[in-house]
C-alpha cells in the first residue's frame, strides 16, 4: 500500500527575471508536475545532471535481464541515489503473475518506511495503482512517468520470498529496468514526495493528466492572430524568409508545403538564425524535423508495430501478431502533424533578432509553401535562457567507419556530439527499412560531462527510448511515432523535467546491431543498405552552428 504522510501546503514565490524563482523556492511534486504540462521552462539552462539505472548487459551482449549485483538475502537493491533530485521515470519489461510475489518498495531520506510499497504488477496498473493513467501505462511496456521528488536520498528495493527455494523463477526480480532521474546543485531545494497528495499537488496531478490525454490526441490551439506569416511558392533555390527585431520569444511554428511529396519535404530545409549570428543554428529539412519526410499528411498505414490504443489488440500480452491501422497524422506537447501544416511548440528566444528561412535545395517545384509565427515580443531575455539549435544527420547504419563503444564495440548512430553549455530536449529517428522484421535493437547512450565508458546513462533497448517496447510503439505526449515498419519506421521523444543538462560536452548515441550477434552487425544490417536519419532538438547557451551533416 501507498504510505500515508500529513499533507503539507506550500506556498511558492516567482520573480519574473530569474527563471527559478528566489532563494527559497522549493521544487516539490506540484512543481514537477506542471513541467510535465508545460514547455516555457524548456530554454532554461541549469546545472543538473540526469543519469539512468538500469539492468543493461554488462558484456556488450544483450542479455538486459539478469544484472543485479545487490542482492543481501531476499532483497535486491537496485537503485539508491543521493538527492536533491528527482526521479522521472521507471520501466520494467513485465508485469504478468510471475511478479506478484516481487515487491516493490520505494523509501525516500533515509526513512524506514517505504512510500511505495506493493506487488510490481500493482505499482504499474495504469487502472487501479498509485499513479494514474496516462502517466502511467501497459501499453506496450510497463512504465510510469510520475515524478518522485526526493531531498536526500532515494533507495529502490524489490523482496521476494520465494529467492533462493525452489519456486524461485530466473527473472523474478524483474527485467529490463529503467530509472531515470535528474540531480540537482546542492544548494536547489527539493521537497520529498508525500502520499496522499495535498489538495494542491492532486489538482496538478489531474491537470497534467488531462493535458496530456489532450495533447496525443489535439493539435494545439492557434493564437488569435499570427504575428507575422507568409505564403509562397519556391522554384529550386528560391526561399521565404521572415525577420524579427529586437528581443522576443517564438511560442510556436507552423509550416505547410505542397505537394507533400518526398521530393519537397526533404528538400525544403528549415533555416533559423538567433541574434545576427553567421550561420542557422536551426538546419534542417522539414520533413527529417517533423518526421513527415516520407509519409506526407493524412497517410493511412498499418504496422504490428503500432499500438493505438491503451493495450495491443491482437496475440499475447505486449506482442501484437495482426497489424493495426494508423495514420502519419500525430500529435504532442512539441511537434505534430494536421492534414495541412506542421508545428512546433519548442520555445525559441532570440535577444537581437531573428531570422527564418525556408529554402528549396531540390530540383522538384514547391507550389505552396507557408510559414506562420506566434510570437511574444520582450524587453529582454533571462540570462539563463539557452538558444534553440536542431542539428540533423544522416548515415548508412552499421558501416564499419560508424563510431563504436563498449565491451563489444557496437556500432552508433551519433545523434549530437559538442562542447559547451546547453541542454539536450528531444530526437527524432527516421529508418529506411523496407522489412516486416525489427529493426532497432540497441541501446540509447548519454554522455554528458564525461567520457569515459559506460555513460551514466546507458539503456536496455531503442524502445525504451521512446516510452515503449517490444518492437511496438505508441503515442503519448511525450514520445511516439509518424510511421512504423515496413517503410521509413520514424519515432520521436522528448525531455521535460528529464532533459539533459551539460556544462562542457554532450554525446548521445544509439546503438545499431542485430540482437546477440554483434560481429554480424554490419552484414545483417546493412544488407538491406538502412539509411538513418537523426534530429536532435537542444538549446545552447549561445547561437552555434547547427552543423548538419548534409
Amino acid at each position: 500500500m501507498m504510505k500515508a504522510t500529513l499533507p503539507t501546503i506550500l506556498t511558492v514565490t516567482l520573480l519574473v527575471l530569474n527563471s527559478f524563482g528566489v532563494d527559497g523556492e522549493i521544487r516539490e511534486v506540484g512543481w514537477f508536475l506542471k513541467r510535465l504540462r508545460t514547455v516555457d521552462h524548456l530554454p532554461i539552462l541549469e546545472d543538473s545532471h540526469t543519469a539512468m539505472v538500469s539492468t543493461w548487459d554488462k558484456t556488450g551482449a544483450n542479455m538486459d535481464v539478469w544484472t543485479h549485483d545487490n542482492i543481501i538475502g531476499k532483497t535486491n537493491t537496485i537503485v539508491d541515489i543521493d538527492g536533491p533530485g528527482c526521479m522521472h521515470r521507471i520501466f520494467t519489461g513485465f508485469v504478468d503473475e510471475r511478479f506478484d510475489h516481487s515487491i516493490i518498495q520505494i523509501f525516500l531520506d533515509g526513512s524506514g518506511e517505504p512510500i511505495v510499497d506493493m506487488p510490481i504488477p500493482e505499482f504499474f496498473n495504469d487502472e487501479s495503482g498509485p499513479f494514474p493513467y496516462p502517466l502511467t501505462f501497459i501499453k506496450t511496456y510497463p512504465g510510469t512517468l510520475m515524478p518522485i521528488p526526493f531531498e536526500k536520498n532515494i533507495t529502490v528495493k524489490i523482496v521476494n520470498d520465494l529467492y533462493e527455494t525452489d519456486e524461485w523463477i530466473q527473472g523474478m526480480w524483474g527485467i529490463y529496468w529503467q530509472f531515470t532521474y535528474t540531480k540537482y546543485a546542492d544548494d536547489v531545494k527539493v521537497r520529498s514526495l508525500e502520499w496522499p497528495l495535498d489538495v494542491e499537488e492532486q489538482s496538478e496531478l489531474d491537470k497534467t493528466c488531462a493535458a496530456w490525454l489532450k495533447a496525443e490526441s489535439t493539435p494545439p490551439a492557434a493564437p488569435e492572430e499570427w504575428t507575422v506569416q507568409k505564403n509562397s511558392s519556391l522554384k529550386p533555390g528560391e526561399a521565404l524568409e521572415l525577420n524579427l527585431e529586437n528581443a522576443g520569444v517564438i511560442e510556436q511554428l507552423r509550416i505547410s508545403a505542397w505537394p507533400d511529396t518526398p521530393e519537397v519535404l526533404n528538400k525544403l530545409r528549415l533555416q533559423m538564425v538567433w541574434d545576427g549570428y553567421n550561420t542557422p543554428s536551426v538546419d534542417v529539412p522539414v520533413g527529417q524535423m517533423f518526421g513527415h519526410g516520407n509519409t506526407g499528411h493524412n497517410r493511412d498505414h498499418a504496422s504490428v508495430g503500432a499500438v493505438t490504443g491503451k493495450r495491443p489488440v491482437s496475440g499475447k500480452e505486449f506482442l501484437q501478431s495482426e497489424p493495426q491501422d494508423y495514420n502519419s497524422n500525430y500529435n504532442s506537447l512539441l511537434l505534430g502533424m494536421t492534414d495541412a501544416e506542421t508545428y512546433c511548440m519548442f520555445p525559441m528566444p532570440f535577444s537581437d533578432g531573428a531570422k527564418i528561412r525556408l529554402v528549396n535545395t531540390g530540383d522538384a517545384m514547391a507550389e505552396q509553401v507557408g510559414l506562420k509565427l506566434a510570437v511574444k515580443r520582450m524587453e529582454s531575455i533571462p540570462i539563463d535562457w539557452g538558444r534553440f539549435q536542431v542539428t540533423w544527420s544522416q548515415s548508412l547504419g552499421a558501416t564499419e567507419a560508424a563510431p563504436k563503444f563498449g565491451a563489444k564495440n557496437i556500432p552508433c548512430k551519433i545523434f549530437l556530439s559538442r562542447r559547451g553549455k546547453g541542454k539536450y530536449v528531444g530526437s527524432m529517428l527516421q529508418v529506411d527499412w523496407p522489412n516486416e522484421l525489427w529493426w532497432g535493437e540497441g541501446d540509447w547512450l548519454f554522455w554528458t560531462d564525461e567520457n569515459e565508458w559506460p555513460p551514466s546513462y546507458h539503456g536496455t533497448g531503442s524502445e525504451e527510448y521512446f516510452n515503449s517496447g517490444w518492437g511496438m510503439f505508441d503515442r503519448k505526449a511525450v514520445s511516439g511515432f509518424v510511421a512504423l515498419r515496413p517503410g521509413f519506421p520514424t519515432v520521436y521523444s522528448f525531455h521535460l523535467n528529464d532533459a539533459f543538462n551539460f556544462q562542457e560536452n554532450i554525446t548521445v548515441a544509439e546503438e545499431q546491431w542485430a540482437f546477440d550477434k554483434p560481429e554480424a552487425t554490419t552484414n545483417a544490417v546493412t544488407g538491406i543498405s538502412p539509411m538513418w536519419s537523426s534530429t536532435a532538438f537542444w538549446y545552447a547557451d549561445r547561437p552555434m552552428g547547427a552543423e548538419s551533416m548534409q
